[in-house]
């Protein structure tokens, strides 16, 4: 009797890991299936503020697209008046750089760069779930590390990273138990230090899709340049309309 409760024991205790895992897997798959990340469109204000207490106040209308495996998002300004019209095309290819064009209306001239961490801070592009929504499960390492309170919510604690290199993405998400909204992401660098922190709240149920809310609001800090960015979606929609024609810009390729 001894030998085979021994025996039950270490089968209990080999297993809880991996149901850690598969447990974190479902809560992570529950809730990243809830937003909608690509065919829509959507209109957002962004408030920016640096170290300073500096202000600088931004506002895109954006489309978003799948076209087979390749991922696009166009960014048009609205604000600020003087830089209404520039246009951000960016297109995800899996397993290779994406690139990024920027359109100015001021000399009608297209430029073309590589989609680097660097280039996509310089053209506005901050937090998006989208990174993680498009990322394949099986690339994904789960691990449910308990759960917390957060702004008075029972929620799980999850982290996701890669164990390979081909995503590196290294984060912790707060997920709330009961809703699956997913409130808090935490970003953390090569180095394993906390690079960003975005909260996510204000979720709204979207009109003529089941089972999907946007955040409406996501406050993003930036520990090492301590920037501070508010994202407030006006309006969101979805769109299963678009074509690829949708985000073509003129202008000849030039380097940034």
């Amino acid at each position: 009797m001894k030998k085979i409760r021994l025996t039950l024991i270490l089968l209990i205790a080999l297993s809880l890991p991996s149901l850690a895992q598969d447990d974190a897997r479902m809560i992570y798959s529950k809730s990243i299936s809830q937003i909608i990340t690509t065919n829509m469109e959507m209109s957002m204000d962004i408030k920016e503020t640096d170290s300073k207490g500096r202000t600088r106040e931004k506002s895109y209308d954006i489309l978003m697209a799948k076209f087979g495996d390749v991922e696009k998002t166009r960014m048009t300004m609205q604000k600020p008046e003087h830089s209404k019209g520039i246009t951000i095309i960016i297109t995800d290819i899996p397993d290779e750089t994406g690139i990024v064009e920027v359109y100015t209306p001021a000399n009608g001239k297209t430029r073309k760069m590589k989609a680097t961490p660097e280039n996509m801070e310089r053209v506005g592009s901050n937090f998006s779930l989208s990174e993680f929504a498009s990322a394949n499960p099986d690339d994904l390492y789960f691990n449910l590390l308990g759960k917390e309170i957060i702004d008075g919510k029972s929620c799980f604690k999850l982290s996701i990273t890669t164990p390979s290199d081909s995503l590196n993405l290294n984060a912790e998400f707060m997920v709330e138990d009961g809703s699956y909204h997913i409130v808090r992401v935490i970003l953390f660098d090569a180095e394993g230090r906390v690079s960003t922190i975005t909260k996510l709240s204000d979720f709204q149920p979207l009109a003529g899709l089941k089972n999907k809310f946007q955040p409406m609001l996501l406050l993003t800090e930036d520990i090492k340049s301590s920037l501070q960015s508010r994202m407030e979606v006006i309006k969101i929609s979805p769109r299963n309309d678009l074509k690829e024609e949708d985000f073509i810009i003129q202008g000849a390729g030039e380097k940034l």
